[in-house]
């Protein structure tokens, strides 16, 4: 399976040290261009630009050009560049899922028959096929990052949690 991922996701992952579980998950990772110039800009904070270029160097990851910049040039305006490039990318690779956290991008990307799946839904995906033991744990490392998530999907994420257990 493929997927293209996001800026933020990314970055999240990297910072409760799940960036490897993309590569548990799924048989090709990809990351846009665009995605990949943000990271090396807010890359120093968290050192995600030195984890994700080891995992560029593995082969684990890698980047990608998009084709039709005349679409990503249209669908420019609300959306950041990385979020068309995620979706531009996603129909040029035919791939499986979108990883994008932004509801104004999953919403549009959805609108245009995309899979999309965010940091959370990554985590719960993790947590079911055993690669993630501590769900709960890693969702309040991310709120403590920065994370939004609202009480009702904290509350059914754990409801989840306690029915596959």
């Amino acid at each position: 399976m493929k997927i293209v991922c996001n800026t933020s996701p990314l970055i999240f992952l990297n910072s409760i040290d799940k960036l490897d579980l993309l590569e548990k998950l799924f048989s090709e990772v990809y990351i846009p261009n665009s995605v990949y110039d943000e990271i090396r800009k807010k890359g120093e904070k968290e050192k995600i630009l030195v984890n994700i270029n080891h995992l560029l160097q593995k082969g684990k990851y890698r980047l990608y050009v998009v084709k039709n910049q005349m679409a990503v040039l249209s669908m420019l305006g609300r959306l950041h560049r990385g979020e068309v490039e995620v979706m531009v990318s996603y129909l040029e690779l035919n791939a499986d899922f979108a990883l994008l956290d932004d509801l104004l991008a999953r919403n549009k990307a959805q609108s245009m028959g995309i899979n999309t799946i965010g940091t959370l839904g990554l985590l719960l995906l993790g947590f079911k096929k055993g690669y993630v033991n501590n769900l709960m744990s890693l969702i309040d490392q991310l709120i403590l990052k920065g994370f939004w998530i609202s009480e009702d999907v904290y509350g059914k994420i754990m409801e989840t949690v306690e029915r596959l257990k």
